[in-house]
């Protein structure tokens, strides 16, 4: 009885080795096969986007829009990330080209109800595919898809709208940005950063909101869309707030920002209790060409946080290409030479590390 039960699991286990080898030779053969007509197809798609330019154009008007329209369910996704490509290396006037295309072939039509149905992925690429065209007329189905079950469907059409940049999009994109959760707040502070300085009052809003995320963020923001004389005096004000993490952002980002005069809530918040912010205080500094800032950033060489000695070092050396501040820099710097900020700043300065 036990060599036939031996026997039998024998057997089994042979017949499993049989069934898996087999399914593993047959998975290999089916994408053998896709992989050839998934070469086969790419190779007509750059048949399809020949009709694109009037310069290669040589079909019938409606040549296109049915060829496009005999694609399959594994073809869409292929000829849909083969065409984001085409935009993304494609000059203004070549997407505006093929913008016209496609809308004239149906294919934005085709795109717009393809971003409402399916799976989240044919949703999503569908959406991002609508962003990379570029067509205005896309934004009221990408603002339906803000609410989208699905978190990376919603943030694709977060993208596709800063990609569009329609100033339509704005109040949506502020409300998202104001109370993130839905989507990631990276994803909405890219999108707004695209609009450019319209979208300046959303990021000077976002300064009072209660959620600091949101404040550092519209910092940022700020310094990336303003003109530098009203991002120095909107970001004047968060060096005050009581957030360490909204200090540091807003002189991080009057940092790049610069200037001629340095504010004076700059300068105090290199005395600030919280290290991270002395240390992005005393970087800021060099940034200025304002003469006060060299003593500050003499007093900082001391700074029991080590960081905000080395940025003390690197600002007295970069005040040095200051024209107001260049003498009294370069008298700082004689008077603190031998200490080790000041030395290590004037070793990595000729290599460009700051």
């Amino acid at each position: 009885m036990f060599l036939v039960i031996v026997d039998g699991l024998a057997l089994l286990l042979l017949f499993l080795n049989v069934v898996l080898l087999a399914a593993v030779h047959a998975r290999r053969i089916r994408q053998y096969f896709r992989t050839r007509r998934a070469k086969r197809f790419r190779a007509r798609v750059e048949e399809v986007f020949d009709e694109f330019d009037p310069a290669t154009r040589a079909r019938a008007p409606g040549w296109l829009g049915a060829q496009i329209g005999e694609f399959d369910e594994l073809e869409r996704p292929i000829a849909a990330t083969m065409l984001i490509e085409r935009m993304k290396a494609a000059s203004e006037e070549e997407r505006a080209q093929t913008r016209d295309v496609l809308r004239d072939a149906g294919v934005l039509d085709s795109l717009t109800r393809s971003s409402s149905r399916g799976p989240a992925w044919r949703r999503a690429l569908a959406i991002r595919t609508l962003g990379w065209i570029g067509a205005d007329e896309s934004v009221p189905a990408l603002l339906e898809r803000l609410t989208d079950r699905s978190r990376h469907v919603r943030e694709s059409a977060v993208r596709a709208l800063g990609q569009i940049a329609e100033p339509t999009a704005l109040p949506s994109l502020a409300e998202l940005f104001r109370s993130p959760a839905r989507v990631g707040p990276g994803v909405v502070y890219d999108a707004l950063v695209a609009f450019g300085a319209r979208a300046e009052p959303v990021f000077a809003d976002g300064l009072g909101s209660h959620i600091a995320s949101v404040r550092v963020a519209s910092c940022f923001g700020i310094a990336a869309v303003s003109e530098p004389a009203s991002a120095r005096r909107l970001l004047e004000a968060p060096l005050g707030d009581e957030a360490a993490a909204v200090r540091t952002a807003a002189a991080e980002s009057l940092g790049r920002m610069g200037g001629e005069r340095l504010p004076e809530a700059l300068a105090r918040a290199t005395h600030d209790e919280q290290a991270t912010v002395r240390c992005a205080a005393t970087s800021a500094l060099g940034s200025f060409d304002d003469p006060s800032g060299v003593k500050l950033a003499a007093d900082a060489l001391l700074d029991r946080d080590r960081e905000t000695a080395v940025r003390a070092g690197e600002s007295l050396v970069r005040l040095t290409e200051r024209p107001s501040a260049a003498d009294a820099a370069s008298q700082a710097l004689q008077r603190t030479q031998g200490a080790w900020p000041v030395e290590r700043a004037l070793i990595l300065a000729p290599l460009g590390a700051f």
